[in-house]
């Protein structure tokens, strides 16, 4: 199994941590470590290294045991469960042992603890648009940064955008509609260089949500839902 060797100074560790953001510290990371790189040979670690796993591992539960609170949020950050962690009044790691366990889960289930975390922190995942409408409102717009954060932080995620619109027009008009709706979400998610990732499917007026044919139903069905993948 490839493994890749991230060597933090006792600086960074002892110092800027009690201080630094999860943010700050996952940019740090980047700066040392790209996943993309072949294995590096160290000759001298001392007490600062930290061991990473290629991208398609996971960590035994004995080698994160061993880590620092202050390693082991840089290597949840690292990969991509910063969100998972939370900390009291004083910044200190409340929840280690739920860190270790999101750390050393299946693949298919690390995706799922991470969009759950997303979940949990309030950010919606579906968009609502006005009658015949395809434009990005400020607070969708809002929504949408949240989600191209989410997915900057978990490289290895795709997302489905499922377009939808209510029952008045035409079958071949509605599909065209959600369509749009979704290409709209996706031309802002590009702006971050995640088109990439991102697939557009629309249903039309197939899959309501709502079910009287009045104002309140139809306003649910014009939407824009996000899907991890």
């Amino acid at each position: 199994m490839i493994k890749k060797t991230l060597l933090i100074t006792s600086v960074i560790l002892l110092s800027s941590c009690a201080d630094t953001s999860l943010k700050d510290l996952g940019g740090k990371i980047g700066d040392l470590i790209n996943p993309s790189d072949s294995v590096v040979e160290v000759t001298d670690l001392g007490e600062s290294e930290i061991i990473v796993e290629d991208e398609n591992a996971t960590f035994s539960v004995e080698e994160l045991f061993l880590l620092s609170d202050e390693e082991l949020i840089l290597v949840a950050t690292q990969q991509g469960f910063e969100t998972v962690a939370t900390f009291d009044d004083n910044g200190n790691l409340t929840n280690r042992d739920e860190v270790i366990k999101a750390l050393t889960q299946p693949k298919e289930t690390q995706t799922e603890t991470a969009v759950k975390a997303l979940e949990d922190s309030g950010v919606s995942f579906i968009l609502y648009f006005s009658y015949d409408d395809t434009e990005i409102d400020e607070q969708a717009t809002q929504i949408i940064i949240d989600h191209a954060n989410f997915m900057r932080n978990n490289p290895e995620l795709m997302l489905r955008l499922e377009g939808h619109a209510d029952e008045r027009g035409t079958r071949e008009y509605n599909l065209a509609l959600g369509e749009n709706r979704a290409l709209s979400v996706k031309e802002v998610l590009g702006l971050y260089g995640l088109e990439n990732r991102i697939e557009v499917v629309s249903f039309g007026e197939e899959h309501p949500i709502a079910f009287t044919h009045d104002e309140a139903s139809w306003q649910k069905n014009r939407r824009v839902k996000f899907v991890y993948q």
